[in-house]
Parts: structure tokens; sequence; C-alpha cells
């Protein structure tokens, strides 16, 4: 052998070899339904995220130079590089396909339409996500937000930059002013681990843990965050009693007539949402296993209105509220709430409470005996329990006293 074929050989090697680690570790980290049958540490796909441009770069570049050595100078075994060439290129093309075609987020061009219109798309007893801002309201179900997890317009809500974020994994739709120090935020939904939607910061490059909404280098109690707005849930027929002028987000199919191919694609993203999702809702077991924490005081599964002030964290379930009366005042992080449920509207809701007073009547709206109250921003309306103590393990729960402190530095910035 030649010395020229030789370094031919190890270039050939070379290429084809790093090409495939890279291209399987991009693949493993940020294919998204991956998670269901590899082990994804959150470590990797931060820096999947951070450097994906990189590694498909690297995929593609090295698995061209692989195949160009073996078709120009028979370098290498034909079979195994053709063979590791079409997994290469689908491992590369793969994560981008689903997550930037398949789900195609809606940040600044989601469609509303009126109530009347809703009724033929959403059940009445459905539940529904619902932001509100000076008189405009806008409700989201957890079936046609699921696809494209962030749903706004360039308009705003009721003169704010307010959109829904959304994990269906998480079951959790919540709102934000996505803008951190004065800035717009370009959000992309590229994963999510811990069973928590993470989203990219197109501008900066880092990732957005939904339950935060701080960039990952920040940390989870950074000060340089995006705004929360007040979420709340309640079905369909009640969201049209309370807002009869408000508009519903509909995720619509495009008609077969109009977009063969597109029907056909958005028909097979159901299909695996489905297959995904439905024994990850109606059982207690999980999906991914990426949790870093477990907590059994309550089943898994079950729902609950968590919610920080600053660093200290609760979460009701509807059940505890419904037994103390319908209504739960309670003091968090220093500062006096009360968390109600609304039997007219079938609603829980978090209020701030600065009366100084306990309060005893309130209505869905916030009209109480103590005047007119506010929404706690921070509540993540009607989650998973096991999301929420993951993310806020030190979290009480139904006022019982109990704060973990073992797992304070999880989701430090990084």
């Amino acid at each position: 052998m030649s010395i020229e074929t030789m370094i031919i050989e190890i270039i050939h090697w070379l290429a084809l070899i790093v090409a495939t680690i890279v291209s399987f570790l991009y693949f493993r980290d940020l294919g998204d339904i991956t998670q269901a049958f590899l082990t994804v540490k959150r470590k990797g796909m931060i820096y999947a995220i951070r450097h994906e441009k990189l590694m498909v770069g690297v995929g593609i570049v090295g698995t061209i130079i692989a195949v160009y050595t073996t078709v120009e100078y028979d370098a290498g075994f034909k079979i195994l590089t053709y063979t590791l060439a079409v997994i290469n290129i689908f491992s590369v093309l793969f994560p981008p396909v689903w997550l930037y075609f398949g789900l195609r987020n809606q940040q600044d061009h989601a469609k509303y339409y009126s109530i009347e219109e809703a009724k033929n798309y959403v059940r009445s007893d459905e539940s529904v996500i619902v932001l509100e801002n000076n008189g405009e309201a806008r409700a989201h179900s957890d079936y046609h937000i699921k696809r494209p997890h962030l749903a706004g317009v360039p308009e705003g809500l009721g003169g704010e930059n307010i959109i829904l974020t959304y994990c269906c994994m998480t079951h959790l739709g919540h709102g934000y002013i996505p803008e951190i120090n004065g800035e717009k935020l370009d959000l992309t939904v590229v994963a999510q681990h811990g069973n928590n939607l993470i989203m990219r910061d197109n501008s900066t490059g880092e990732p957005v843990q939904q339950m935060y909404g701080t960039r990952e280098c920040d940390g989870r109690w950074s000060d340089n965050k995006m705004q929360e707005w007040p979420t709340f849930r309640m079905p369909f027929w009640a969201y049209a009693k309370a807002y009869p002028n408000g508009k519903v987000f509909l995720n619509k199919i495009v008609p077969f007539t109009r977009n063969p191919v597109l029907w056909l694609w958005d028909h097979i993203v159901e299909i695996v949402f489905l297959w995904a999702t439905v024994s990850h809702h109606r059982t207690q077991s999980l999906l991914t296993s990426t949790m870093d924490v477990d907590d059994d005081r309550i089943l898994r599964k079950e729902l609950v209105w968590g919610f920080n002030i600053g660093k200290s964290s609760m979460a009701y379930t509807k059940q505890y509220i419904k037994e103390q009366g319908n209504i739960v005042n309670a003091n968090v992080g220093g500062r006096d709430i009360v968390a109600c449920y609304d039997p007219n509207y079938e609603s829980v809701n978090i209020w701030y409470n600065d009366s100084g007073k306990p309060v005893k009547e309130i209505d869905f709206f916030g009209k109480s005996d103590q005047g007119d109250l506010k929404r706690v921003e921070t509540v993540k309306a009607g989650l998973y329990w096991f999301v929420w103590i993951n993310y806020f393990p030190e979290s009480q729960l139904n006022d019982d006293g109990v704060v973990n402190t073992e797992y304070e530095d999880l989701f430090g910035p990084a």
C-alpha cells in the first residue's frame, strides 16, 4: 500500500467514524421520540441544542468525505460506507424535519377563531388553557396546541406581547411575554427533558426551560427571565360563559384538496403523538425516564396547581381546595395568597391577597370580600405532580409544611 493510499484510507475511516458518532449523538439527544427507547442525559441534550449546526455539519461533511473517498479511491468497504451514509443522513435530518416541519411552532402566526366556530372543533367539557389581558381572552385546548407548542400573534394580547407555551408531557400551558431585558426572543421548540418543554432562544442559541422561562446559562432563579403571565384552566363551556367575545386557538389541518402532502404529513404526526401520549396521559407509567426527583406524596399523574413566590413554592390539588370549602388562605414566600375553586365555572384560581385579612368570599373574576384581587402569575395550572416536583423539588403540597432541600442545586446555571 502506497503512502498516498494509506493517507486516503486514514481520511476515509476518520471521517466515517467521526460522522457516525456525531450523527448518532445528535439523533439521540434531539430526536425527541428517541427518549422512549434511548437514554438521554440532560448535559448531552443541552450541548446538542447549543451546537446543533456544528453537529449537523460534521455529520453531513464527514459522511460526504467518506462516500467520496470510497467512490473515487475505493477506500474502506463499500457496503459498510453506503449503509452508514444512509443512517447518518437520516440521523441528522430527522430531528429538524420532525421539530421544525412536523411541529411548526406558531409564536407569531397562530390563528384564533370565534367561540361559535370553535364549537365544531372543541368539546363543551374539554379543558382549555386561558390567557386574558385588558378584556381580551384566548382559549387553547390541549389537543390543538399540542403540536405547535407555541401560539401567539404579532399584535399580542390586549396590547402586550403575550404567547402561550405548551408541553403535552407536562400537561402544561403557560403564558409568557417572550422578552428578556427588553429584547424579544425568537423561540424555537427543540426538545423536552424531565418531561418538560425546552425551547431555544435563536438570538443567543441558549436553551430555555418552559417551567422557568430562563436561559439555561442563567439558571432557574435568575432575574433575567421572561415575564410570566397569569394562566388558568376551565371547561370550554365555562370559557364561553365567562368570555362570550373571547377567541379560541385552532390548529386546523390543511384540507387534502389544497395540499395533499401536508395533509398526509400532519396526519402521520398526529398518529405518532397518539402513540406517544395516550398511555402517558392514561397511566402512571412514564414514557421517558429522565426525572431527577421522585416524590410519592400523591400519584405521579395527579393534577396540581403549582406556583412560586420568590424561592418558596406550593402546589394545591383541586380536591384539597374543595375539601376546605373551596377557599384556602395561606402565606407563601412571605406573601398572603388565596386559592379557590369556583363551582360556577369549574375553575381553580390562585390570587394575591394584600388586604391583610383572610378572604371568605371570592368569585371567578377575583372580586372578593376584601376587594379586587390579582392573579398569581407564576401559577402552572393543572400540570402533572411528578413534573412539578421535579422542577420545584422544595415545594410544599396542600399546606403540608414539607420543604425538601436535598435538590436545591438542581437546574442552576449551566
